[in-house]
């Protein structure tokens, strides 16, 4: 089949959002002549700005309300695609002009499965058994921009102490008590977040007994990968940034609380996870989390 116009409707949040780079991989894989569009949310955006077989990007600001969408809709309407791929609603592949279309899978029937695994099956009649990493991109400007301010040689963890609710947040004392007890392992630590961790950052950095970047609200998020790409391993919560650090190539060590392991991990051969029984992110001891880290430290210098 020829395929010149594609369109592709991802997700929201930005873990998410990454959990779909897959589907846009493997698409450019069976066809890399054609142009990519793109439906995302304002937010998630700048994910894809860089890619460099990505078309239009179609932003979705929810703040315009129903208006907005159905002016978003008449965008879309004005281009006829060969393949649209809906992997968020029910609905707006009947409102949109394709000659094949293909919605998600419902959340029921996929609840043990990974979200990249069910993003890909929705596309396994079009590519069959192809799949991906996830990917990300920077400019050469953000990656010297990066350079320039954070100059990381040596063993750098990564760290991204926030997240999108408090049952997810791991007490930021716990994170300075494993840095510093695995001080004689890395080199410094570097801290990645929103604006919305800077009060985080802080308290991490007052207590820290080793070199800290403080990055948290410094960066755009293709800069926050450049930066990932530095590092040397993960530590943090259940957050966007540990899929970041996935697609980035780093070992990553998330702290689940609430949440599914099996559905929302990074996408990755090299990631790993602790979970509290009860799903409780304070049942997670400093000394589990040292322990951990210290092995994946150390099957990382072999």
């Amino acid at each position: 089949m020829t395929c010149a116009r594609i369109l592709v409707v991802t997700l929201s949040n930005i873990g998410d959002a990454i959990m779909t780079t897959p589907v846009l991989a493997c698409l450019h894989a069976q066809y890399p002549d054609a142009r990519i569009d793109l439906v995302c949310d304002v937010r998630s955006s700048a994910l894809f700005e860089p890619c460099p077989y990505m078309g239009r990007l179609f932003k979705r600001d929810k703040k315009s309300g129903w208006k907005g969408y159905w002016q978003l809709i008449a965008a879309l309407r004005r281009t006829h695609y060969d393949v649209i791929v809906d992997l968020r609603t029910d609905f707006l592949l009947y409102l949109l002009r394709g000659k094949r279309k293909f919605k998600k899978l419902s959340n029921q029937n996929t609840l043990h499965v990974h979200s990249v695994e069910k993003h890909l099956a929705a596309i396994h009649s079009l590519v069959g058994h192809r799949t991906s990493p996830a990917q990300l991109w920077a400019s050469e400007q953000d990656q010297q921009t990066v350079a320039a301010q954070f100059p990381t040689p040596g063993r750098w963890l990564a760290l991204g102490p926030g997240a999108n609710f408090a049952g997810k947040i791991w007490p930021v004392e716990r994170y300075v008590a494993v840095a510093n007890a695995l001080a004689a392992h890395i080199d410094g630590v570097v801290l990645l977040g929103s604006a919305a961790d800077r009060s985080l950052a802080k308290q991490f950095t007052a207590q820290a007994t080793l070199p800290v970047y403080d990055a948290c609200g410094r960066l755009s998020l293709p800069q926050s990968y450049a930066l990932l790409k530095q590092c040397h391993v993960y530590l943090g919560n259940d957050s966007g940034l540990g899929h970041m650090a996935a697609a980035a190539g780093l070992p990553t060590f998330t702290l689940f609380g609430p949440g599914s392991p099996v559905r929302y991990l990074p996408w990755s051969t090299q990631a790993h996870f602790i979970q509290d029984p009860q799903q409780n992110i304070l049942g997670i001891t400093v000394q589990e989390v040292v322990d951990r880290l210290h092995t994946l430290l150390l099957q990382t210098d072999r």
